[in-house]
């Protein structure tokens, strides 16, 4: 309860300033939009695509379009006439994919970037599947290439991201890894994938870790860590010495049998190729890592990424795009969509709380016959904060210090009650 009267406080003094808005003229969405999760989203649809929308809100002036995915859509309610433009039917002949060619595998690229845990969750991943199953079909033959752009971010979601990748992904496509950069967590997300190829300009290691401010991870925390990535180690078949070495200040060397190409890896300085001295960290560059049998190669473009993963073509799916060096899928494309609204959200966090703390603080000073009207604008934008936090529920815990179970009963159910309470008698 003590956050829950800090956020108070800091909605309190947020409005303070603002209470000659209460003569402002609200407008009501028109179209509702019911996800499986519980979310209800109002506002008006503007664009549909095989049964996603792209639906745009508003919170006083400012108004913003989201995209929201058809499996996660459980019924939509329409006071608006449904747009026609850019819509195809589900059934429409025309959606449907073209034939497979035989002996030739479909693909999609998937782009992993920005934060670890923000733009780039398990869960996003997950709710995925089903749309590049529609794309590449459910025979095993189809290709997953996540290609990772990022800095690294949150170590509690590494293990949720390698479970995703290991149990859901691998069984039912074959998935590489394609590194332009990963550090840090990004590393050690895709450290469970067996076929890892890098750009030219790749880098792939620097996974220590951190927390507060800036402080190394150390002790039981520390030891936890490198158990957890022996683990996933494993499940990319990895020797465990190469990821230890990205992680702490360890030696790292090897040997490379001339006839086979094998390589044995030590875990001091005594082998034929120092990969790593004891006083550094390690992080791999595209030629080392090609050179120490760590990737399975270097591609610049699909062209090449095709024949590094052993095929005469592959049928990329999706369309060009200025600026993308690979077709944009439809799982992709929601994928890219799903970046720009958890980005969106994370920079608008407290103008969601300062519009909610505006709202809450009008409902209560409002006269009872006029009351109802300002409730509803305070749950309208008390709706825009759990959909961020539905959305990413790692948002609870950055902002509130709380898992997403404690949040909904602690914050949001308290939220919700005292609304309810301002219309009672």
């Amino acid at each position: 309860m003590m956050i829950f009267k800090s956020i108070t406080r800091k909605l309190a003094v947020m409005v303070s300033a603002l209470a000659l808005a209460a003569a402002t003229q609200f407008s009501f969405a028109e179209d509702t939009v019911h996800l499986k999760d519980g979310t209800v989203v109002k506002g008006e649809i503007q664009r549909e695509l095989e049964g996603s929308v792209w639906i745009k809100t508003s919170i006083g002036e400012i108004a913003s379009t989201t995209f929201i995915l058809s499996d996660n859509i459980k019924s939509i309610e329409r006071d608006s006439v449904a747009p026609t433009a850019d819509i195809k039917p589900a059934n429409d002949p025309k959606v449907e994919l073209t034939p497979r060619r035989p002996g030739v595998p479909r693909a999609a690229v998937i782009s992993l970037e920005g934060t670890v845990g923000i733009q780039m969750t398990a869960k996003t991943l997950y709710d995925l599947i089903p749309t590049l199953e529609r794309e590449l079909g459910t025979d095993g033959t189809g290709i997953v290439v996540f290609k990772i752009n990022s800095g690294g971010g949150l170590l509690l979601e590494i293990q949720k991201l390698s479970d995703v990748i290991h149990n859901e992904y691998k069984k039912r496509f074959r998935t590489v890894s394609w590194i332009e950069s990963a550090i840090s967590a990004a590393a050690m997300t895709s450290h469970c994938i067996e076929e890892i190829y890098f750009l030219p300009e790749g880098n792939y290691g620097a996974c220590t870790g951190w927390s507060g401010r800036l402080v190394a991870v150390k002790g039981r925390g520390l030891e936890g860590v490198l158990y957890m990535m022996e683990q996933i180690s494993a499940r990319g078949g990895y020797n465990p010495f190469i990821m230890r070495a990205m992680q702490i200040n360890e030696a790292l060397s090897c040997t490379i049998d001339e006839r086979t190409g094998e390589v044995t890896w030590y875990k001091t300085e005594d082998g034929e190729y120092l990969v790593n001295p004891k006083d550094k960290i390690l992080t791999f560059t595209a030629p080392d890592a090609a050179k120490f049998g760590f990737s399975k190669g270097t591609a610049v473009n699909l062209e090449e990424l095709t024949k590094a993963m052993g095929y005469q073509e592959i049928d990329w799916v999706g369309e060009e795009r200025t600026g993308y060096i690979y077709p944009i899928s439809k799982a992709e494309d929601a994928m890219i969509s799903y970046r720009e609204k958890v980005t969106s959200d994370e920079e608008r966090t407290n103008e969601y709380f300062a519009n909610y703390g505006q709202a809450r603080a009008l409902a209560a000073g409002a006269p009872m016959e006029t009351r109802p009207r300002f409730v509803g604008r305070a749950r309208s934008h008390l709706k825009k904060i759990e959909a961020m936090v539905r959305n990413n529920p790692n948002f609870a815990l950055l902002t509130w210090g709380m898992m997403i179970e404690d949040w909904e009963r602690d914050w949001l159910e308290v939220e919700e009650e005292y609304l309810a309470s301002l219309l009672r008698p």
